[in-house]
């Protein structure tokens, strides 16, 4: 990377701070702190939901596989639409309605204390150690691309302390923030990509017939990835957007039932379309550097594949650029990193350590709140810098704890709608989910078996059919859970109504202020843009027509908005005269 690439890598995440510590002023409670006010527009919501979902792993294990499988790869990211839009249909809504402010408060009254410290237990030791593992390979890809160049210590260091340091400092309201920063950055820096690498190839049609005479690039299932494994596939991520505590902290978020449901939609009409867009760049490299074949050499077309989406960008990006689409990488696993840290810190603050100080001022709330988030952002960052040494051994972690992780989404949610699933049931079936697993896992050899298909079994139907059994064992016996009904009496009843003046006026103030930052991403790229035109840059010379089609584009963006405000602003006066 050129200098001029690290400049903008550092102003993009000086911005990211600027953001945090700007929003930061605003927090005055714990609600402000963790849940935004319940001020989030479903549009934020939605796409910071979105955001949550990428990673390193999308930029290197699943670019991988769309390179070296084609169009499979994004059949896979597709399955999370109707995913989502299952949990926005039955919920994310229910949710809302109840009147918690964090997950950990739906566990402690549903299913009592050891149970909320089960899961808090399981779920940081598995999102401590998957955020770290993230983190360490975000730092390999930037370390990579700046060819060994820079210290890969002291780049997990600073992207650690950066992520940490943000979401202390901004909390949740930040993270929101962040995520459109990030959104708007990666997706302008895909979009541009996109034209320029089909330039690169020498047109559509040419990748089109290319593509073609790689067998089944074009098919929507492969060896590995059949339509049970797409099915199960698209189970467990209902069961992971439905019930992971990130996501449910963004369905607490908004104001009401309808605007979660809204924003889980737009999550799903938005992994209908865009993995399309996403994995093309990647899918395109492939044509360009075909490689020996996944017959003759598959670790040469594994390490092609990791390395695709990256080599693209340096393959047709200008100078900047490639800083620009760093950034957006960085930033993406950064989003994941981050909302992990936020929503574990709120059940710490709201309710391990609040249920021991339930007389704490909110003052004293932010700053534990605060306190832990810098703690867990250090522990994950130390982590990762830990990693070389396991040899590889990470790569086997992440999968056990995946499988650990993974069903304890499906119980969470069952007890939303069960009325009989109590404490010892939830615990005595993902006890019987994890044997059966890791049993299964080293047991059952590959030639039987496809681990991913294994993975994927053991995940959702194991823990599925073991809680179907205690359902029916408990109607047997006519047994009921006490928790069922206090939660059930917990119900928030303005989640159902109408949003009153100031809560409407506070959500506007939200989406104008992420709007705000969103329309500044893009200006900033496209006066780097018009820069390199102003110098002649030689990439962006050759491709003058496309780039100067995009700065038009973000200007027309940045124009509309511009005219809404104005528009907005004058019917505000004109009511208020």
């Amino acid at each position: 990377m050129s200098t001029l690439d690290y400049v903008i890598i550092a102003l993009y995440f000086i911005g990211l701070l600027g953001v945090s510590f700007f929003v930061g002023r605003r927090i005055k409670s714990s609600e402000d702190m963790f849940l935004a006010g319940r001020n989030s527009s479903w549009w934020l919501s939605g796409i910071s939901s979105y955001m949550t979902i990428f990673s390193a792993g999308t930029f290197v294990i699943w670019a991988g596989v769309a390179y070296k499988s084609g169009l499979v790869a994004v059949i896979i990211s597709m399955c999370l639409g109707p995913a989502s839009l299952i949990v926005g249909k039955w919920i994310s809504g229910r949710w809302r309605r109840l009147g918690i402010k964090s997950p950990g408060e739906y566990l402690d009254v549903r299913f009592g204390r050891g149970c909320l410290n089960f899961y808090t237990i399981s779920g940081m030791i598995g999102k401590t150690v998957t955020s770290a593992v993230a983190l360490y390979s975000i730092a390999i890809m930037m370390y990579t691309v700046a060819d060994g160049n820079l210290n890969l210590y002291l780049i997990i260091l600073v992207l650690g302390l950066i992520t940490a340091v943000y979401t202390m400092a901004g909390g949740f309201l930040a993270v929101l923030m962040t995520d459109v920063v990030q959104f708007g950055v990666l997706f302008s820096m895909i979009l541009l990509m996109i034209p320029l690498s089909f330039h690169e190839v020498g047109g559509v049609s040419a990748f089109i017939e290319k593509a073609s005479a790689i067998p089944g690039y074009f098919s929507g299932t492969s060896g590995t990835y059949t339509p049970l494994w797409l099915l199960l596939w698209l189970l467990l991520n209902t069961a992971m957007i439905g019930g992971d505590w990130p996501y449910v902290q963004r369905y607490v978020s908004v104001p009401t039932v309808k605007d979660s449901k809204k924003s889980t939609y737009l999550i799903g009409v938005m992994f209908l379309f865009s993995p399309v867009i996403f994995y093309l760049p990647a899918m395109i490299y492939r044509v360009l550097v075909p490689g020996p074949g996944m017959d003759v050499d598959p670790v040469a077309m594994n390490a092609l594949g990791e390395g695709a989406y990256m080599s693209m960008s340096r393959t047709v990006l200008m100078t900047g650029m490639v800083g620009m689409m760093m950034a957006a990488m960085l930033s993406a696993t950064l989003s994941l990193v981050s909302g992990a840290i936020n929503v574990f810190a709120n059940v710490f603050t709201l309710n391990i350590w609040g249920g021991r100080n339930k007389e704490a001022s909110e003052k004293k709330r932010i700053r534990v709140g605060r306190v832990f988030t810098l703690v867990m952002g250090l522990v994950i960052t130390g982590l990762a810098m830990l990693i070389p040494f396991a040899g590889g051994a990470e790569k086997v972690i992440v999968t056990i704890l995946t499988m650990v992780i993974c069903p304890l989404y499906i119980p969470s949610i069952w007890g939303l709608f069960s009325k009989r699933l109590n404490s010892t049931q939830l615990i005595a079936a993902m006890a019987v989910t994890w044997v059966f697993g890791f049993a299964a896992k080293f047991l059952v050899p590959a030639e039987i078996l496809n681990p991913s298909l294994l993975e994927s079994l053991c995940g959702f139907l194991v823990p599925s059919i073991a809680l179907s059994c205690m359902e029916i064992y408990s109607a047997l016996k006519g047994r009921e859970c006490e928790g069922f009904r206090k939660i059930d009496a917990m119900v928030d009843a303005d989640a159902d109504r109408e949003p009153g003046p100031g809560m409407k006026k506070a959500v506007k103030s939200f989406s104008f202020l992420a709007f705000n930052f969103f329309a500044v991403t893009l200006a900033a790229i496209a006066v780097l843009l018009t820069v390199l035109l102003a110098v002649r840059e030689p990439k962006v010379m050759e491709v003058k027509g496309i780039v100067l089609g995009f700065i038009a584009a973000v200007l027309s963006i940045i124009a509309i908005y511009i005219a809404y405000r104005v528009i907005d602003h004058r019917k505000t006066f004109n009511t208020q005269e």
